[in-house]
């Protein structure tokens, strides 16, 4: 059986540096609404999964991207609220990009592309319903 090479310090540092970033972008795009958190946390439980299992953990107990990090960690999904919340945002936002900027120009396709792809993406997704009778929505974290 063939085991594998440890990680070097500097890769490993890289996907931390990477990690936080995206741990970073996360946050910041949890409040404007044309940049992505989901893209984001999931590269970051990726990174910190390669470099750091303590990253990871302290990831998916964060008090804010916790939650939706847990769901994402475990294939469970968006809850109902969060899709409509997500596709509200993005097409107010987007839409007001394409009303007032983009319409009577070449980028009004691009705008009408992507929220065509984000809808989607986001429609796709598992909608997460957590069970009534458990008393915790999200599961145990086994880190």
């Amino acid at each position: 059986m063939h085991q594998p090479r440890p990680m070097s310090r500097i890769k490993r540092k890289g996907y931390h540096c990477v990690g936080m970033t995206c741990v970073i972008l996360g946050l910041i795009g949890a409040t404007v609404p044309l940049l992505p958190t989901v893209p984001f946390l999931l590269l970051a439980l990726y990174c910190f999964g390669v470099s750091s299992p303590k990253f990871q953990s302290w990831l998916l107990q964060h008090k804010q991207l916790g939650p939706l990090a847990t769901r994402l960690y475990y294939g469970r999904g968006f809850t109902r609220t969060e899709k409509v919340q997500s596709l509200l945002l993005i097409w107010l936002s987007m839409g007001s990009v394409w009303y007032f900027v983009a319409q009577g120009t070449h980028w009004q396709y691009a705008i009408v592309g992507l929220l065509v792809f984000e809808t989607w993406f986001i429609l796709r997704l598992k909608t997460y319903q957590p069970d009534p009778d458990s008393a915790s929505a999200e599961p145990d974290n086994p880190l």
